[in-house]
């Protein structure tokens, strides 16, 4: 082989392996672009969801206070109610005070009824249980004229709302437990 022609293979060699060169840069640079882009949307993704799960967490957190809260104060309203018409008192402005209360409740758990989880929703039934018969205890005394036929009933309705505390309690441990408040189940 003469000088001329391995001159001539080198400078070819040269020449294809520059292009080949420029060509496996260029797929080595796209292909990182693209795990970058695969990177970053799997991050936005993420990030996303992330924030997702944080609303949602917080709308329970918020569903959990308002239905504890409109328990409670369902229950100091019945309560005071109760002290009332056991003073003898027809206890107008604590009747209307349990009306807005127990409407109150009752919003507050057709809320939770779509978002909170079987467990408390069993647990808030126990309480609304307890709510409701202390409830129709209060509206059987309203009928009754007389004072000691009322006695028995108002000591039903403190034994039905003291128990509430109790269920309250057990209520509010399970929804703290959910929202990863506390790590202990409850008692």
């Amino acid at each position: 082989m003469s000088g001329a022609t391995v001159s001539l293979v080198v400078a070819v060699v040269g020449v294809c392996g520059t292009l080949a060169s420029a060509i496996f840069s260029q797929q080595l640079s796209q292909r990182a672009r693209l795990k970058e882009l695969e990177h970053a949307e799997s991050q936005r993704l993420a990030e996303r969801e992330a924030a997702d799960n944080q609303r949602k967490l917080d709308q329970l957190r918020d569903c959990y206070i308002q239905l504890n809260a409109n328990d409670r104060s369902y229950r100091d309203a019945m309560l005071a109610y109760a002290h009332a018409l056991k003073a003898g008192s027809r206890g107008e402005a604590e009747a209307a005070e349990v009306a807005t209360a127990r409407r109150a409740q009752r919003d507050s758990r057709a809320e939770a009824q779509m978002i909170a989880s079987d467990k408390v929703l069993r647990s808030e039934g126990q309480v609304n249980a307890q709510l409701t018969a202390a409830y129709g205890c209060l509206k059987r005394i309203e009928r009754l004229s007389d004072a000691s036929a009322r006695v028995p009933l108002l000591e039903e309705v403190h034994g039905l709302l003291g128990g509430v505390i109790q269920l309250l309690s057990r209520m509010r441990s399970i929804m703290r437990e959910e929202l990863g408040v506390t790590d202990g189940s409850p008692s």
